[in-house]
């Protein structure tokens, strides 16, 4: 009887699940879709089809991001169908504990929490990048003057008398300054045609100025090597603007955390934030328990009581936003190091769990 129950309320509970993520989603899509479509009106050369891809391509990270409320929502729908229908009644009164019917519920939405991590956000995050190239072809949005990666850095500089295009195979931070590895700089004029090349094996960025040692400048006519002891660039370049390109933790798939905060590392740069953000995406399906659990601890005991299912609902609501500004908070706290990164990010579903078990456990008899 107990695997019937279980195939029951996992039947039951997949199918809300489904509903509200449709309904969520397609609400956020439609709000995307109106702010896009604000954007395109300026432009002449977006179709109404690239919005719709646009917004498709957008869909799957906000998916991500709304997951924990879809999960609160889902559950007090559960419980409160199952409350309607008295159903939780018949399975109390033949003997079903409370805990045979919420621990297989928890199981399930922990693997649901797996299967985001592990397989569906390599998904959102290879959708986030091309949203962010097509966007930028559509010129909806400003296109960025540089590309880096584990593999380089490429930069691009718009100036007076032409461009000068700039690539590292490594960026170092030492402090105010900028070390580059491996350098080639190439100055082309106003239409696009090089003038010349400059090839070093080390560059040092500060204060708006690029500084070459023991530099080779190559003619592009005849391609012979000058050597030069220092040369000198201004720039628009500085450590701020490169820490503003790096990709944004929640745009990075899973999977690529422990190499890209290695790469930071190494390159001297702060990994805090995408430390933080990787041990979030571990306890993340614990925080999605911990939701649960919200909407369980409210909508799951019956009342008779006028006006009482309706208390529970926004109290219910009310918690679980609460839930996640808390996991905000910690989050803030974690990437200023006040933290350790383990408590910053599993602190609180570890602190909601035992709490809604502890209130369950007074409600109900077990």
């Amino acid at each position: 009887m107990k695997n019937i129950l279980t195939h029951y309320t996992f039947k039951q509970l997949v199918g809300t699940f489904l509903a509200v993520l449709f309904c969520l989603t397609a609400v956020i899509m439609l709000f995307d879709m109106v702010e896009l479509l604000r954007m395109a009106a300026k432009q002449e050369n977006v179709a109404f089809i690239d919005i719709i891809t646009l917004a498709l391509l957008k869909s799957p990270m906000m998916i991500h991001i709304i997951l924990p409320f879809v999960i609160l929502i889902t559950g007090m729908i559960f419980f409160l169908r199952l409350n309607k229908s008295s159903e939780l009644i018949v399975m109390r009164a033949v003997g079903v504990s409370v805990w045979n019917i919420l621990l297989p519920l928890c199981g399930l939405i922990f693997v649901l929490g797996l299967v985001d991590i592990f397989i569906f956000s390599p998904i959102a995050s290879r959708t986030a990048h091309r949203y962010e190239r097509l966007e930028e072809r559509l010129h909806l949005s400003g296109a960025t003057p540089f590309v880096w990666s584990e593999s380089g850095f490429w930069w691009r500089d718009n100036q007076e008398n032409g461009t000068m295009v700039l690539r590292a195979s490594r960026v170092r931070q030492e402090g105010s300054k900028i070390t580059l590895e491996d350098v080639s700089l190439f100055e082309l004029n106003t239409n696009g045609l090089s003038e010349r090349q400059i090839e070093s094996s080390d560059a040092v960025l500060e204060n708006g100025q690029i500084h070459m040692q023991n530099a080779f400048v190559v003619d592009p006519m005849n391609e012979n090597l000058q050597p030069v002891s220092h040369l000198t660039f201004d720039t628009s370049l500085n450590i701020d603007r490169l820490l503003e390109k790096f990709d944004a933790p929640q745009t990075m798939s899973f999977w690529r955390f422990p190499k890209f905060i290695r790469f930071l590392k190494e390159a001297g740069f702060s990994a805090r934030a995408h430390e933080v953000y990787f041990f979030e995406l571990t306890a993340f399906p614990l925080f999605l328990v911990a939701m649960f659990l919200v909407s369980a601890l409210f909508t799951f005991p019956p009342s008779n009581r006028q006006g009482g299912t309706f208390l529970r609902v926004l109290l219910a609501i009310g918690c679980g936003f609460l839930l996640y500004f808390f996991s905000r908070i910690t989050n803030v706290l974690g990437q200023n190091e006040s933290l350790p990164l383990f408590l910053a990010a599993w602190g609180p579903a570890l602190i909601c769990i035992p709490l809604c078990i502890s209130a369950l456990l007074s409600l109900e008899d077990g």
